[in-house]
């Protein structure tokens, strides 16, 4: 076993792990099991059979300072004016979908026990499915849902069932009654619209990855002092993202041009899922598992009530719906990554735009849940 004070030795063996995960994750097999999910396994594996220890001062360090960083680097291009103004009508469904995602960790959380940490369990699954797995991690720490086992079986129950409600909504893109419910306005989805993906994309530099690092910490820092002096430390997480989408919002035209900032919160947060994995009881998650399954599928049911009612009475089609459901259950890359595939070409900038609203909206939603359920 690699000892606990071997800082990097555990650091080197951790990130082996997460290369193992992003070069699996361009083959056909890594691309279903996500490399957030390769990573817990391989974690889990290695903690099991005794290569790493399931508690190490490394461990803290990346919780407690490398995932704020992440957060903040990831909300640096939330413009929400750009938001507003491009994504139309997927962002109506967008904030329908947000309350049944809502509604459906409040009714789970009366109908299933998940023990002493079920508003934390809300919380995350609320978060996470506004927006993506960017918010399970921020909420998680805003929570203190520091529970390796509870923790683990969460990430993994999310990504399998993530998996599957993708998966789900790709075959209802092609069922022929959904097609003739919902296709009002349907011919405005094709096209040549205006996709993030076809904007100019310049390499990163050492100078913007490092203004964006500068920026970050800095948001950091204003956030922690901020929730101290208000007394409520444990929530600066909600400092950061107002601070960072404020900073996004006005400083738009100056920070559009930074890049890779997205590739150093994704090592962050790789990071963050390998330490989550070492930490894991596997009995322990066995046993929590149920419970969260039938939690996840009751989010994913009132989630898509919603949706349908939405449909209904905002006239709104098959395809603006399932960018738009994707967007807050997957994240912004895999609503833009389908509606690419489906040649929605019109749709892929509001599911990117509407998915960067929910890495800032849901972390008020998973915190303002886990308040009402604590209370």
């Amino acid at each position: 076993m690699i000892a606990a004070d071997n800082i990097f030795g555990l650091l080197a063996a951790m990130l082996a792990i997460c290369a193992f995960a992003a070069g699996l994750e361009k083959t056909s097999i890594g691309k279903r099991v996500s490399g957030p999910g390769v990573i817990l396994l391989a974690a889990i594996a290695a903690a099991h059979f005794e290569v790493l220890p399931r508690s190490a001062p490394i461990y803290s360090v990346i919780w407690t300072y490398l995932v704020p960083l992440a957060i903040a680097l990831f909300l640096l291009k939330a413009d929400l004016i750009r938001v507003f103004r491009e994504g139309g009508r997927v962002l109506i469904a967008f904030l329908v979908g947000m309350v049944g995602t809502a509604v459906g960790a409040l009714l789970a959380a009366l109908l299933f026990d998940l023990g002493p940490d079920e508003a934390k369990v809300a919380a995350v699954f609320s978060a996470t499915y506004t927006g993506g797995s960017l918010n399970f991690v921020a909420v998680a720490e805003a929570v203190q849902f520091d529970d390796a086992s509870q923790l683990s079986a969460a990430l993994a129950i999310d990504n399998i069932l993530g998996v599957v409600f993708i998966v789900f909504l790709n075959l209802m893109a092609g069922w022929a009654l959904l097609q003739r419910r919902f296709a009002w306005r349907i011919d405005g989805v094709w096209g040549e619209g205006a996709a993030i993906g076809n904007e100019e994309e310049a390499a990163p530099s050492l100078f913007g990855l490092l203004s964006a690092l500068a920026v970050a910490a800095t948001v950091v820092a204003i956030s922690n002092q901020i929730a101290a002096a208000a007394g409520i430390p444990d929530y600066s997480l909600l400092f950061l993202t107002a601070l960072m989408a404020a900073i996004a919002t006005l400083g738009r035209g100056v920070l559009k041009h930074i890049r890779g900032e997205d590739v150093a919160a994704m090592i962050f947060m790789y990071l963050f899922f390998a330490i989550i994995g070492v930490g894991t009881d596997i009995n322990g998650m066995l046993q929590a598992a149920p419970a969260m399954f039938g939690m996840v599928a009751l989010i994913f049911i009132c989630h898509l009530v919603f949706m349908v009612a939405a449909g209904l009475i905002f006239k709104l089609n098959y395809a603006e719906l399932i960018v738009a459901s994707l967007a807050c259950i997957a994240g912004p890359p895999v609503a833009a990554a389908i509606a690419i595939l489906l040649k929605w070409r019109n749709l892929v900038a509001p599911g990117i735009l509407t998915g960067i609203l929910g890495y800032v909206l849901g972390n008020f939603i998973g915190v303002g849940i886990f308040s009402v359920l604590g209370n």
